[in-house]
């Protein structure tokens, strides 16, 4: 739903596996990564590099290419989920288990994002 701050669903998604908090695609993964260095939920560097080596491999290396995709949802704190589910990570708060749910979403996509790179 639209409260997306719910102690019950935080403590959903961070129970829920890696499933609930992992981008569906490389696009919305490659943003994810630069909204978390926005929010420095993350190290930047090591994540700068993966999110541009996955612009590099989708094709999106140019801002206009950027526009059309779930690039964009990504770097707005918008997560699609495989599961199809969207969360925006902007909605659930900034108590101290809505940044366990932030820290870990990021920490699951950075992990995607290197293994779509390998």
């Amino acid at each position: 739903g639209q409260n997306g701050g719910s102690t019950s669903n935080l403590t959903g998604l961070l129970g829920g596996g890696t499933q609930a908090l992992s981008a569906g695609t490389m696009g919305n993964a490659a943003g994810i990564l630069q909204y978390c260095i926005k929010q420095k939920l993350v190290s930047a560097t090591n994540t700068e590099n993966i999110k541009d080596k996955l612009l590099d491999k989708l094709g999106l290396n140019s801002a206009e290419k950027q526009k059309q995709t779930d690039y964009t949802q990504g770097m707005a704190g918008m997560l699609q989920t495989k599961d199809g589910q969207a969360l925006n990570l902007n909605n659930i708060g900034s108590t101290p288990l809505a940044e366990k749910v932030k820290t870990k979403a990021c920490d699951l996509v950075l992990k995607q994002g290197i293994a779509f790179l390998s």
